[in-house]
C-alpha cells in the first residue's frame, strides 16, 4: 500500500528539480540548434564523420541527404490498406504452478476501402525447449531480455502475416503499409550470447526480406524518441580536436566534462521539434548501430524524423525502403494520413495496443487455466507458499 502523506513531500522535490531541468534543457537546445546551423553549412560535416567513426565512443550516423533538407509530407494516399502491430506478455513466475510465459500479438489492419480486423495472437510456451532454450549449446533460463526480443520477432511474423492478407485483397502496387510500435533496432541484443545475437539477426533478416520481395514497407513508429544520433554527430562537429580521439584524449574525464558535452545530455527529438513545421520530415540518415550494421546493405536500418498533428515521431525503415521512392514517399504519406486520422498517433497502432494489452486480472486467469489444466491432467501442483499468502490477507 502507498502512503501518499509521506509521498507528496517527494512530489514537491521533484517539482523544484523538473524546473531546474527544464532550464538546463532549454540551455542545451540552444547551443545545439547553433551547431546544427553550422553543421548545415559545413560541407565537410559527412566526410568529418567517416574520419571520426573509428574513435569516437558511439556510433556515428551516416547521412543520406543534405543535414538541413527539410521535405513536406502533405498529400495523402487516396486508398491503402495500415496494418499495425503491438505486443505484451506475461512472464513465466516459479511461483506459479508453472513457469510457462505466454506473448500476445495486438493487431489492426484497416483497408480504407471500407474493411477493418481488429484481433490478438496468443503464444504460448509452456515446453522444457521453451523455457531452457539451447543458446551457444548450453541451456539457459529465459529473463525478461529474452521473452522481449523473442516477443519483437513474433510481432514482425504476424505482422507480415497480416499484411499479405491485405495485400492479397489490394489490387494497386504498394498500397499496404506495416507500421510497428517502436524501434526496429534491436539495442538490448548486443546483452545476449554471440550465437542468439546470430540467430535473432538471421530472422529478422528474413523477415525484412520478405517485406521487401512483397513490395510493402515496414515502419517503426516511436514516439517521444530519446535517441540522441543527430546530437552525437554534432558533438564530433563541435569538437576542438582535428580528430576526437575520444579513449586518447578525454580518458581521464567523466562525460560531462567533454568538451563535446555543451549539448549533452539532448535528444534529437527535441532539436527537431523547433526546426520543423507540421508536415515536415527531416533529412534521411543510415544508422551505424553495430546490430544493424551485420545485416546486408538493403536491410540496414535508416531513420528521419517527422513532424505530425501533435509530435515530432522517430520513423525507422529498412534501406530498401529509402531506397525505392515510390515506396518510400507512400510510406510517408500513409504514416502521417495515419496520424492525422489518430488525433496525433496512428490510430492503427492504438487499436493493435488495445488488442495486445493484459490487464491484471487476465494475467490472474491465465495462471488459474493453467493450474485446472495440471489438475485435470493429474499434475498435484500449486503455487508456491508466498505466492498464495500474497493473495490473501490475514490481518
Amino acid at each position: 500500500m502507498l502512503d501518499f502523506l509521506k509521498l507528496m513531500p517527494l512530489l514537491d522535490e521533484l517539482g523544484s528539480d523538473s524546473l531546474q531541468d527544464i532550464k538546463e534543457s532549454e540551455r542545451l537546445l540552444e547551443l545545439a540548434l547553433r551547431a546544427f546551423h553550422q553543421a548545415s553549412l559545413d560541407k565537410s560535416f559527412a566526410s568529418r564523420l567517416d574520419e571520426n567513426r573509428p574513435w569516437v565512443l558511439w556510433p556515428l550516423l551516416k547521412p543520406l541527404s543534405e543535414l538541413g533538407c527539410f521535405s513536406p509530407v502533405t498529400e495523402e494516399p487516396h486508398s491503402y490498406v495500415a496494418v499495425g502491430v503491438d505486443g505484451s506478455q506475461i512472464m513465466s513466475s516459479h511461483h506459479e504452478v508453472s513457469t510457462a510465459y505466454l506473448l500476445n500479438a495486438g493487431v489492426a489492419s484497416i483497408d480504407y476501402r471500407g474493411s477493418a480486423r481488429l484481433y490478438s495472437e496468443p503464444r504460448l510456451y509452456a515446453r522444457p525447449d521453451d523455457l531452457y532454450p539451447l543458446v551457444d549449446r548450453r541451456r539457459v533460463h529465459i529473463d525478461e531480455l529474452y521473452v522481449a526480443l523473442e516477443r519483437s520477432i513474433f510481432e514482425l511474423e504476424i505482422l507480415f502475416r497480416e499484411c499479405q492478407l491485405a495485400k492479397a485483397s489490394e489490387k494497386e502496387k504498394g498500397k499496404v503499409l506495416a507500421l510497428v510500435d517502436g524501434s526496429l533496432l534491436s539495442w538490448s541484443l548486443e546483452k545476449m550470447p554471440v550465437g542468439y545475437q546470430e540467430s535473432y539477426l538471421q530472422r529478422q533478416e528474413t523477415l525484412f526480406d520478405s517485406f521487401a520481395a512483397a513490395k510493402i514497407p515496414c515502419v517503426g513508429y516511436i514516439s517521444k524518441s530519446r535517441s540522441a544520433d543527430l546530437v552525437n554527430a554534432l558533438r564530433v562537429s563541435i569538437c576542438p580536436y582535428e580528430l576526437s580521439h575520444c579513449q586518447n584524449l578525454c580518458a581521464g574525464l567523466n562525460e560531462e566534462a567533454f568538451p563535446c558535452s555543451s549539448i549533452w545530455p539532448l535528444s534529437d527529438r527535441l532539436i527537431y521539434s523547433r526546426l520543423l513545421e507540421r508536415g515536415q520530415l527531416s533529412s534521411v540518415f543510415a544508422s551505424q548501430a553495430s546490430v544493424t550494421k551485420l545485416f546486408k546493405a538493403e536491410n540496414q536500418i535508416c531513420f528521419a524524423y517527422l513532424s505530425g498533428p501533435s509530435e515530432v515521431a522517430r520513423l525507422e525503415f529498412p534501406r530498401f525502403v529509402f531506397d525505392d521512392d515510390e515506396m518510400f514517399q507512400f510510406a510517408l504519406r500513409a504514416v502521417m494520413s495515419q496520424c492525422n486520422k489518430g488525433f496525433g498517433y496512428p490510430v492503427v497502432l492504438s487499436e493493435a495496443h488495445n488488442q495486445a494489452v493484459i490487464r491484471g486480472v487476465e494475467r490472474d486467469r491465465f495462471f488459474e487455466l493453467i493450474a485446472k489444466r495440471m489438475l485435470g491432467l493429474g499434475v498435484g501442483l500449486s503455487a508456491s507458499p508466498k505466492e498464495q499468502k500474497k493473495r490473501r490477507s490475514f490481518i
